[in-house]
């Protein structure tokens, strides 16, 4: 299948359950601002944004599917929250150039091209945060394939090489959900 949009759409549809936000984020909740404007990026239907959301952080969420954003809109209304929805493929067209936010989140969504740019579309002493899993996975876990995940150890790389940020936190191993991730946390610095 080409078309990533609809082979994203045709994912949610057959499983529209908003799975559990990741386990990442009350780990890192430390690290946060006490309010601001948040994105999560390709957050699919919206776990992790909804998360952000009811702290009452304003909060976008990005994806490519539109029935994934449908279903996100479904459970912000829920659960009394507002959440903007931006459909977009952040592969072919990154993030819109015009808006910065104080925190940026990708979980389980790897494109290399577009974690080097984060610190462009973050404010003065926003957060970004990252969690993906690594090829270590792949000894209890045969999906995701070898090419959509992190090398071992590829995390401390990515952190060095970003620009204007500060690494507050970083790691890889083992989780409790059973995965084996990398997660980092960056500060953007004075420009």
């Amino acid at each position: 299948m080409n078309d990533p949009q609809k082979h994203w759409d045709e994912k949610y549809q057959k499983n529209p359950k908003l799975n559990p936000y990741s386990e990442f984020l009350p780990m890192v909740e430390k690290y946060l601002p006490s309010s601001g404007d948040c994105v999560d990026i390709a957050g699919g239907n919206g776990r992790n944004a909804l998360w952000f959301a009811e702290k009452n952080f304003t909060t976008s969420l990005i994806d490519i599917s539109g029935v994934a954003l449908d279903q996100a809109r479904e459970a912000s209304h829920s659960i009394g929250v507002e959440l903007e929805c931006i459909q977009r493929d952040v592969e072919r067209n990154s993030l819109p150039l015009e808006r910065k936010w104080d925190i940026a989140l990708i979980t389980f969504f790897l494109d290399r091209d577009l974690i080097m740019q984060i610190p462009k579309f973050l404010n003065e002493s926003g957060i970004f945060l990252f969690a993906h899993p690594t090829k270590k996975n792949l000894e209890r876990h045969e999906n995701p394939s070898s090419r959509f995940l992190l090398e071992d150890s590829e995390i401390f790389d990515l952190a060095e090489n970003l620009d204007l940020m500060k690494t507050e936190y970083i790691d890889e191993g083992w989780r409790a959900s059973g995965k084996h991730e990398a997660w980092m946390v960056c500060k953007k610095l004075p420009e």
